[in-house]
C-alpha cells in the first residue's frame, strides 16, 4: 500500500495490542511472576557461565545463544515472546533477586534473555550494550542530551529497536514513574477524534540523531508516525525527536497543524496510559510498533551508589512486526563508525 492508498482508507484498527488502561490493570496477561523453580534456572545459568567468562562482563558478547541454556525458563520467555509479538504488545518479569546476587550475575541473566529475544544492539556512541538509564546532570533543553541522562520527566516515545528492554536495578528515591500507553489505543481515539490530524502523522517527518552518527551523515532522517505495514499499524513516536530534527539546518520548520496533531496525539497517550513503578530486580519489556513509554519526573539519593540505575537494552527480532523508516534508521543501534560493542556494569 502506497502512501496516498494509506491516507483514502484510514479506518479503526482491530488489534490485540489496542488496549485501554482499565483492561490493562484487570488482566495479568502481561504479569510474569518468576517461579522458585525459574530462579533456580537462572542462577544455574549465572553459575555456568562465570566459569566461561570470570568477571569480564564483556566476555558476554561473543557467547553464542546455545551457551545460554535457559532450561525450564525457555517456556516462560516463549510465552512472553508471543505477548510482545501478538498481543498486549508489554511484558513485566518481576521477582528475580537482584539484592541477593553480584551484579554480574544478573547482568549474565538480562543479558541470556535479552539474546532470546532477539539480537542486542548499541545503545549509544560508547557502544554500550547495556544503556544506563540514570541522571546525568543534563537537561533536555540542550539538542544533544537524551531524556534517559536527566531527571527529568519524558515525553511518550518509542526507542529505537523492535523490542526494548529495561532492568530496575535501583529506584529513585521518589518519583520515576514508569508509563506505558499502547500506540494503537491513541490512533484509534486520534482517528475517531479529528481524521484530520491523523492523516498529517502519517506523512513523514523530520527526526534528530541527537550528533549520533558517522561522519558525512545527515543529522536527520524522515519517517511518518503511523505506519501501515503489511496490513498492521506500525507506530513511531517521540515528539522532542520530531521537534529537535525541525530545529536542525535544512529542515523545514513545524507547520501549526504538525504541531497540533503531534501534541494532540500525546495528550491522548497521556490518558490512556497505564502507570507502573519498576522496583530493583523487575524486567519491562515492550514492542516499540505498538507500545508508547514514558516515566515521571524524580528524586534520587544524594548517595551516588544509590542513584536511581536502570539498564535499557535495544533488541532487534525482524519477526515482531515490520520496521518502520524511524526503525531502520536504527537497525544496527547506534553507530558513529569509531565505537566497539561494551557491558558495563556500573
Amino acid at each position: 500500500m502506497n502512501r496516498n492508498d494509506q491516507l483514502t482508507t484510514l479506518g479503526q484498527v482491530s488489534d490485540p495490542a489496542c488496549w485501554y488502561p482499565q483492561f490493562f490493570a484487570e488482566t495479568n496477561k502481561w504479569q510474569y511472576e518468576l517461579s522458585d523453580r525459574d530462579i533456580g534456572s537462572l542462577r544455574t545459568l549465572a553459575i555456568s557461565i562465570r566459569k566461561q567468562v570470570g568477571n569480564n562482563p564483556n566476555a558476554l558478547l561473543s557467547l553464542p545463544i546455545e551457551d545460554l541454556d535457559l532450561a525450564g525458563f525457555v517456556k516462560t520467555l516463549a510465552n512472553v515472546f508471543k505477548e510482545l509479538r501478538d498481543g498486549l504488545g508489554a511484558v513485566l518479569i518481576t521477582g528475580l533477586p537482584i539484592h541477593e546476587m553480584d551484579l554480574l550475575d544478573v547482568a549474565i541473566i538480562y543479558w541470556a534473555i535479552g539474546k532470546h529475544l532477539g539480537t542486542a544492539c548499541p545503545n549509544n556512541p560508547e557502544g554500550d550494550m547495556f544503556g544506563h538509564i540514570t541522571d546525568l546532570g543534563k537537561t533536555q533543553s540542550d539538542p544533544h542530551s537524551r531524556g534517559y541522562q536527566t531527571r527529568e520527566a519524558m515525553d511518550y516515545h518509542c526507542d529505537q529497536c523492535d523490542i526494548v528492554g529495561l532492568l530496575c536495578i535501583r529506584e529513585a528515591k521518589q518519583g520515576g514513574i514508569s508509563k506505558l500507553t499502547s500506540s494503537v489505543a491513541m490512533y484509534n481515539t486520534l482517528l475517531k477524534e479529528d481524521p484530520r490530524l491523523v492523516e498529517v502523522l502519517c506523512e513523514p517527518f523530520y527526526w534528530t540523531k541527537h550528533g549520533e552518527h558517522a561522519a558525512g551523515e545527515l543529522p536527520y532522517y524522515k519517517s511518518p508516525v503511523f505506519n501501515f505495514l503489511e496490513g498492521k499499524l506500525c507506530t513511531s513516536f517521540g515528539p522532542k525527536h520530531i521537534y529537535k530534527g525541525h530545529e536542525l539546518p535544512d529542515t523545514p520548520t513545524l507547520t501549526a497543524e504538525q504541531k497540533m496533531a503531534i501534541q494532540r496525539a500525546e495528550e491522548i497517550a497521556d490518558e490512556l496510559h497505564f502507570a507502573m513503578e519498576l522496583k530493583p530486580g523487575d524486567m519491562q519489556f515492550v514492542n516499540n510498533y505498538v507500545s508508547l513509554h514514558t516515566r515521571s519526573s524524580f528524586i534520587d539519593h544524594d548517595d551516588p551508589a544509590r542513584k536511581r540505575l536502570l539498564w535499557r537494552l535495544w533488541l532487534m527480532n525482524d519477526s515482531v512486526r515490520c520496521r518502520t523508516d524511524y526503525a531502520k534508521q536504527w537497525a544496527r543501534g547506534v553507530s558513529t563508525g569509531n565505537s566497539r560493542a561494551q557491558i558495563r556494569l556500573q
